[in-house]
């Protein structure tokens, strides 16, 4: 009797096992379908693990916070962008076929403000003067009109020309107690070929109030226009304009200056 109850509790327990597991596995499964891995959950289920691995850096999920962090040494390494060959760039400089004022390389010896004064002064200057064969002058400074008690003033001026550009001019000065005090010449030492002239006489009061052209390498024309109303103009076309290199109203010119080679190539003049 005792054997057959035994039996009987030991089928129950094998029964009572078996529904357990089977219960069991069922809430496992239905746990897993239930909840699928989430994006941004941490730490990521075995099988995201499985599908990141190998991947650096780990690919950025959406809604990760904090951010990465940014790359520092490429922010590093930008540099400002130059000018193709220079560092820093050159600072620009004037025209040099206009009038050389702002600061541009001047070499003409007699240019210069030692000799300024309130009764004296440099008009701007047109033209280039600082080619390597430049020949310099100054008529006030290369004559005796330097050491005159009374300052000269231009009386007759005279242009030579080819119609295409200037080869110099020829200034004559007078003084208070001489009407012909000095004729100076300036023109190129080594042009040949057919040349023009051109000239303008001043008479009693009469002033130069404009002197203006075109100029490159050299003057490639000029106008002179006086207070009234002569007009002087011959040369060419080549070259870029200048404006008129005389300030103030009827100024009195006292002196040419400038520089020649082949050409006249540069001119200005000192006034009162």
């Amino acid at each position: 009797m005792f054997g057959k109850i035994g039996n009987f509790f030991n089928k129950v327990q094998v029964k009572t096992d078996a529904f357990f597991q089977v219960h069991h596995n069922n809430q496992h499964h239905s746990a897993h379908a239930q909840y699928p891995p989430q994006q941004g959950q941490y730490p990521p289920p075995p099988e995201m693990q499985a599908q990141q691995q190998g991947q650096y850096p780990p690919q950025q999920q959406q809604g990760q916070y904090p951010p990465p962090p940014p790359d520092m040494h490429a922010q590093q390494c930008q540099f400002p962008p130059q000018q193709q060959g220079f560092f820093p760039p050159p600072p620009p400089c004037a025209d040099q076929f206009q009038p050389q004022s702002f600061g541009c390389k001047n070499q003409n010896p007699y240019y210069n403000d030692k000799r300024k004064s309130a009764f004296q002064k440099f008009s701007k200057k047109a033209g280039k003067d600082n080619h390597n064969n430049s020949i310099y002058f100054d008529h006030l400074e290369q004559s005796n009109l330097k050491n005159s008690f009374h300052k000269p003033e231009v009386k007759r001026i005279t242009v030579f020309h080819n119609n295409n550009i200037i080869i110099g001019i020829e200034v004559t000065y007078s003084t208070l107690t001489d009407n012909n005090a000095a004729t100076i010449s300036s023109k190129g030492n080594s042009y040949s070929g057919f040349v023009q002239s051109a000239s303008i006489e001043l008479s009693f009061g009469e002033r130069i109030q404009e002197i203006s052209g075109r100029a490159g390498d050299s003057i490639d024309r000029i106008k002179i226009k006086t207070s009234k109303n002569q007009v002087l103009e011959v040369g060419g076309f080549g070259g870029q304009p200048f404006n008129n290199i005389l300030d103030g109203f009827h100024p009195t010119i006292i002196s040419f200056g400038g520089s020649t080679r082949e050409y006249l190539d540069s001119i200005y003049v000192i006034y009162k």
